[in-house]
């Protein structure tokens, strides 16, 4: 299973994210982008997934960690004590006790990328790529491309649905989520930038934008990981975005 470089996993080893380092700058294009899938439904179960967001956990993410570094200065006098270059803050497990008792359960991973495809094992294919922006279900009004999948062509053929995770590394192969990249537009930019260039490079028939021009702006080599009840498809896939 693919570990999630969330707030949780993070607290659980004893350690918070500095968020203000977590900058584009400091990405490092050449070691890879990793979509972690470990999310895969029949299609038309999608509605059993949560509405994803990366808005709304990016949010999340810095609200928990502005509190949980403000109970660190104010109720155990601790100077923060960040050293220069430093992402992570090392934190005692009794503080971090106290803050998931006052904070309560850190945000989840998000999953802000989603691949639809059809067929079975060796003809399984990707016909759509999208990306989680809303709080609200983009299928529980009827997606487009899920409306698509009705035509004749389709019948009888299995329909998925893959949820991925987006992680970064910066030049000493720390991992950055995308969640935590500073400030929300560049986290955001970011994701466009991947939708576009999977689109792009895959051509899922049921996309049209971005399926016939690259609109990707950074160059990125994607490294996707499949851990979910479906590990064969895309398994140890490598896409080159090219801007």
């Amino acid at each position: 299973m693919t570990i999630h470089y969330t707030l949780d996993y993070y607290l659980r080893i004893g350690y918070l994210p500095i968020l203000d380092r977590f900058r584009l700058e400091d990405i490092n294009f050449e070691f890879g982008c990793f979509i972690g899938i470990d999310v895969c439904f029949p299609l038309h179960k999608v509605l059993e997934m949560k509405a994803q967001s990366l808005e709304v956990t990016w949010k999340k993410v810095n609200e928990y960690v502005d509190d949980a570094f403000l109970i660190i200065l104010e109720e155990y006098n601790e100077d923060l004590g960040i050293e220069e270059g430093e992402k992570l803050r090392d934190v005692d497990k009794e503080i971090i006790r106290e803050i998931k008792d006052q904070i309560k359960t850190p945000p989840k991973a998000c999953y802000p990328i989603y691949i639809i495809t059809v067929g079975d094992d060796a003809e399984e294919r990707v016909v759509y790529i999208g990306k989680t922006t809303s709080s609200n279900h983009r299928f529980s009004g009827g997606h487009s491309a899920a409306l698509k999948l009705h035509a004749p062509e389709y019948e009888g053929i299995v329909k998925h649905i893959y949820f991925g995770t987006v992680t970064f590394q910066d030049n000493d192969k720390e991992y950055m989520p995308l969640e935590f990249i500073q400030p929300y537009e560049v986290a955001g930019e970011l994701l466009n930038n991947l939708e576009a260039g999977l689109i792009f490079n895959l051509k899922p028939e049921l996309n049209r934008t971005h399926l016939n021009r690259n609109n990707a702006r950074y160059d990125m080599i994607v490294k996707i990981e499949n851990y979910s009840s479906r590990p064969k498809f895309l398994s140890n896939e490598q896409v080159f975005i090219k801007s």
